[in-house]
């Protein structure tokens, strides 16, 4: 029996996926794996060069076909998209992984293999090419990050308000303070306290509480900017970071979430109109610590109880100790 003969039937019983072109680019073997892969039937294709159509909507070089050629050029990068790597197995040898959509019903994830086939004198005259099916790993992967994002995200968001959580706005204010200064860009920080929140638990139930807080926290989502972040900063208090704001936007904005909130229809128990705010705004002085940043804001919140409540007080960088008070409007 002959040694392409022997060839042949090897890769008639392997159960990879595998197909081999020669120096042509005409197919010449097209095994069974491949045939239920592809559902092309070997008398359709063997002889051809149509190696691509399985895969590709038009007319391309498959991997063989690049092998054939030099997968280290351009345009064999560019068909692959970066993906194209050298097997660290074989020398000679190339790799990729990428998804087909015209493949069955819904597409297939293949890793697929292909290198150079040499005669006993090393002279090239063809090239084979094994594809392997990874649907199934590549959607237990994806399933795998989609748990692991929305774990993550749960992680970091208060599940009453749906606003990032106090552990996150920590993470957030050195990120922003650290941005802030090493560009030299405006950030703002803006602290909301619910005025007399234990008035309304004692009055009207936490549950009753508990719908105030919520629907503040849909308040201040829809009121924020897309650049803003905002978090429920503690029991009855709402943190917002406001990059690339200037103190006195800031409290301008701060003013218009008053104003907001004092425009909402009634509802049929009150709800959240029963309730005003009291608003502190900082912005960060450059070479100041988050926490100082922080203490500021809290402290302006603080005034603008003790000054009335339902008003914004802004604690300008140079005026620390003499916070301006902005009446709710």
């Amino acid at each position: 029996m002959g040694t392409n003969k022997i060839s042949a039937m090897i890769l008639e019983a392997f159960p990879v996926a595998s197909f081999v072109i020669d120096t042509e680019h005409r197919v010449i073997n097209w095994n069974r794996a491949c045939e239920i892969l592809t559902n092309v039937s070997r008398q359709s294709i063997v002889g051809t060069k149509n190696q691509w159509q399985p895969f590709y909507s038009s007319p391309r070089m498959v991997m063989a076909d690049v092998v054939l050629r030099n997968p280290e050029d351009k345009d064999a990068d560019s068909l692959y998209r970066g993906k194209l790597r050298p097997s660290q197995a074989i020398p000679g040898t190339y790799e990729a992984e990428d998804f087909f959509p015209t493949l069955g019903s819904n597409g297939r994830w293949l890793y697929f293999t292909a290198a150079p086939l040499r005669d006993e004198e090393g002279v090239v005259i063809g090239a084979i090419e094994t594809l392997q099916d990874i649907t199934d790993r590549r959607l237990a992967e994806d399933a795998l990050k989609e748990s692991e994002a929305r774990f993550k995200t749960l992680s970091r968001t208060d599940s009453l308000t749906q606003l990032f959580n106090f552990r996150d706005f920590y993470e957030q204010l050195e990120h922003e303070v650290d941005r802030a200064a090493r560009y030299a860009r405006p950030l703002s920080l803006v602290i909301v306290d619910i005025d007399h929140f234990k008035t309304i638990n004692d009055t009207h139930g936490h549950i009753e509480g508990d719908r105030v807080l919520r629907q503040l926290g849909e308040l201040i989502l829809g009121w924020k900017r897309t650049s803003d972040k905002a978090f429920r900063y503690g029991g009855d208090e709402f943190a917002i970071l406001m990059p690339e704001a200037r103190h006195k936007q800031a409290v301008e904005a701060a003013e218009r979430l008053l104003r907001r909130l004092a425009a909402l229809p009634p509802e049929e128990d009150g709800s959240i109109k029963r309730c005003t705010l009291s608003i502190g705004v900082s912005e960060y002085v450059p070479g100041e610590k988050p926490i100082d940043l922080v203490r500021r804001t809290d402290a302006a919140a603080y005034q603008a109880k003790k000054s009335g409540r339902n008003r914004v007080v802004g604690n300008t960088p140079n005026l620390k100790s003499d916070p301006r008070s902005v009446p709710g409007k």
